[in-house]
């Protein structure tokens, strides 16, 4: 049973390795733009992405298609998301998007890439019941308030594209990925809505109890963390600076983020029960580039206190 959204961090890794080697051909999927950056202009694709079912059918893609609007429905979205009160963004990150617009690449959007793919994911595993009501207001299943009925429709919908090689479902809006990636994540979600239609019918004689007094191994033993997740991420910088650890920013980050969770727990970290560590952390972990450099915001904040003083040099 899927239980924890690890697993799709894990099994998504390949396919990004996979977007990457394509990256460097990847052209402007043209979009509408964002003009008032609105809670309205923004937040309904945002929920269209991350909230729904996928099920809209385009021709086939042989391409890596990146809108100039990801980053900013992405970003802007996640912070209406956050922000239920908040009609509209902040000045600072609407000059953040306007500046990202002059130098926009799909080729340098690897990162957005992504967060998108992770975001759909973490979303699925933490937010299912949203996907579920959002689902009930399709055409097709105006009326229908049966679960297992949505679910079961939905996946003989796509494993209908599966087969077909001239279709694809529209995964995301504002990227497009090409069929044979696409169908990847595809059968990734096909697998998740197959688990919870086998929990809708679980019966007695399903469940076969051997109490063997063990846990899953990547619960064993894990480090409990005191700190933040910012001092976490001080910390292995400074091991990274000084040569105790190899480089992790090497388009491994969110795997080397994920190796970081099972080692150890840091639930005391997070700011409420439905957040998802991994994504939180990576979010700081990854810092932002100025001027072609890696820098981490949250390291020149006045209110922010170093724990790490030194360490030595390897």
């Amino acid at each position: 049973m899927i239980t924890d959204n690890i697993y799709f961090t894990q099994k998504t890794y390949s396919v990004i390795q996979q977007i990457e080697n394509e990256i460097d051909d990847a052209i402007n999927a043209e979009k509408f733009l964002f003009k008032k950056f609105t809670r309205e202009e923004i937040y309904s694709e945002y929920c269209s992405i991350f909230y729904e079912f996928p099920y809209r059918i385009i021709p086939k893609n042989d391409f890596i298609g990146i809108s100039i609007n990801a980053l900013e429905v992405l970003d802007g979205g996640s912070t209406f998301d956050e922000h239920q009160d908040q009609n509209k963004l902040y000045d600072f990150q609407i000059q953040k998007f306007f500046e990202h617009r002059k130098s926009y690449d799909p080729k340098n959007c690897l990162e957005t890439v992504e967060c998108f793919i992770d975001e759909f994911f973490n979303k699925l595993v933490f937010h299912f019941d949203r996907f579920i009501e959002s689902s009930k207001k399709f055409p097709f299943f105006l009326g229908i308030n049966d679960e297992q009925i949505i679910l079961l429709n939905l996946i003989k919908h796509y494993k209908s594209t599966l087969s077909n090689d001239s279709i694809q479902i529209d995964f995301f809006w504002a990227i497009q990925l090409p069929k044979k990636i696409n169908d990847q994540l595809l059968l990734l979600l096909i697998e998740y809505l197959e688990q919870r239609v086998a929990i809708l019918n679980v019966k007695t004689t399903d469940i076969i109890f051997e109490n063997k007094n063990s846990v899953s191994p990547e619960f064993q033993n894990k480090i409990i963390w005191n700190g933040t997740q910012q001092q976490l991420c001080e910390l292995f910088l400074k091991l990274k600076d000084n040569k105790w650890i190899e480089d992790f920013e090497e388009g491994k980050l969110k795997l080397f983020v994920s190796s970081l969770c099972n080692l150890f727990d840091i639930k005391k970290t997070k700011k409420k029960d439905t957040s998802d560590e991994i994504t939180s952390l990576y979010q700081i972990f990854k810092g932002e580039i100025l001027d072609g450099k890696k820098t981490y915001p949250f390291l020149e904040k006045p209110k922010y206190k170093k724990v790490i003083e030194e360490i030595n040099e390897n």
